[in-house]
């Protein structure tokens, strides 16, 4: 009676296979058969259902690497599996049944790339030391073996002894799990119910420019950055109308050197040069400007120099 049943007509087996029994036809024919059926179906139901068997049939494969690739992850067998599993899926749906492979060689790119993928996904922003990270394993298994013996869990100064280290890098040790974790710039502080508002978060910690150098150097500094841009806007304005439109055009607008020649009537080489040339000619003019600002010995009169304080520049008479 079970051998007859075994010889039963299956579903998923061709006309030709029908007669031998499924559980002695090995996985790599049974995959073929599946994966060719699996790419004629036109059906979406009947396409999902060759999938499944497919993958299903397969699942061995994903959770002989996930055992080898959770090892010492902390990640649970259950997990990568699952993941593993999403790769086998998309393995299975990009399988062309017309090439010379298996499946398997096939799909062991796609569950190893899911697992690797997880577990750099689940890995800390922060690794701490290898030596930290050990003596906090230590911990947790000594307190688990406690707990499943029904004892209470040990304090610091009680696990300082047991474990011969000092109780301030067992202070440091416990804090590696809370060391790895993101929080939120906006979080609270009090994590109580407490009244958040009053606790403050992360983001009132950080410093603020009039904090660092206080309001008077906050505003020297923004005195500084007026006058840089008022000279800078009257160096603009004294130059050629040509020379600003080839500035515009070439920083802000962000035209090609053909275009602008195209604008202004001249070779693309040479409306490159020309705006080379008054670019070296404003950079000089800055740092002549600067050296008088920062001078110790500036006069009043200093502070609003005139537009060429270095002198025009001799490549300026080619203009």
């Amino acid at each position: 009676m079970l051998l007859a049943s075994r010889r039963a007509p299956q579903p998923d087996l061709c006309a030709g296979c029908r007669d031998i029994p499924e559980a002695i036809v090995d996985r790599r024919s049974r995959n073929r058969r599946r994966l060719k059926a699996f790419a004629e179906a036109t059906d979406p139901l009947s396409r999902l259902r060759w999938r499944n068997l497919v993958v299903e049939d397969n699942l061995p494969l994903v959770f002989s690497i996930a055992g080898r690739q959770g090892v010492d992850t902390g990640l649970a067998f259950e997990d990568l599996a699952q993941v593993g599993s999403l790769g086998l899926i998309r393995a299975v749906e990009a399988f062309d049944p017309d090439r010379n492979v298996s499946l398997s060689s096939f799909a062991v790119p796609y569950i190893q790339g899911a697992i690797r993928r997880e577990r750099r996904d689940r890995q800390p922003m922060v690794r701490p030391p290898r030596p930290l990270w050990d003596l906090h394993q230590q911990v947790l298994s000594l307190q688990e073996t406690r707990r499943r013996k029904g004892l209470e869990p040990l304090p610091t100064a009680a696990l300082a002894d047991r474990l011969a280290c000092d109780p301030a890098r067992l202070e440091e040790a416990l804090q590696v799990r809370s060391a790895g974790r993101v929080r939120s710039l906006d979080a609270p502080f009090r994590q109580d119910g407490g009244d958040s508002d009053a606790a403050g978060c992360l983001l009132d910690l950080l410093a603020s420019p009039a904090a660092i150098g206080g309001d008077e150097e906050l505003a020297i500094a923004n005195e500084a950055q007026r006058a840089e841009r008022q000279w800078l806007r009257q160096q603009l304005a004294d130059l050629d109308p040509r020379e600003r439109q080839l500035l515009v055009g070439r920083i802000d607008v962000g035209c090609t050197w053909v275009e602008l020649g195209r604008q202004l009537g001249m070779p693309a080489r040479q409306a490159q040069r020309r705006c080379d040339a008054v670019l070296d000619r404003l950079r000089r003019a800055a740092l002549a400007w600067r050296q008088q600002a920062l001078s110790p010995t500036q006069g009043p009169e200093a502070t609003a120099p005139g537009p060429w304080p270095a002198g025009p520049p001799a490549a300026s008479a080619a203009r």
